[in-house]
């Protein structure tokens, strides 16, 4: 799966701006609920978060894939560095 995410450049992309847009997004939604008078920002917001929640959905469970198989290449490294001794 990460092998995969890096090498389609377009699919990487989509993804890591995805998920900057979704977290601007949630937050500019945050203060326009906090402030009335602001529903076209909401409804902007909702729109864009329709298109960049996948995305973000996707780089995270890359992310979780990424950190178990570092997890798990360092942890045979240090196995087989304790068995050399």
């Amino acid at each position: 799966l990460v092998r995969w995410y890096y090498q389609s450049y377009p699919f990487f992309g989509y993804c890591c701006v995805g998920a900057e847009f979704t977290y601007v997004a949630m937050y500019l939604r945050s203060r326009a609920n906090a402030s009335s008078g602001y529903e076209i920002v909401k409804t902007l917001c909702e729109y864009f978060l329709m298109l960049s929640v996948p995305a973000c959905a996707t780089k995270q469970v890359v992310n979780v894939s990424q950190l178990c198989s570092s997890c798990y290449a360092v942890a045979a490294n240090d196995a087989a560095l304790k068995n050399k001794q």
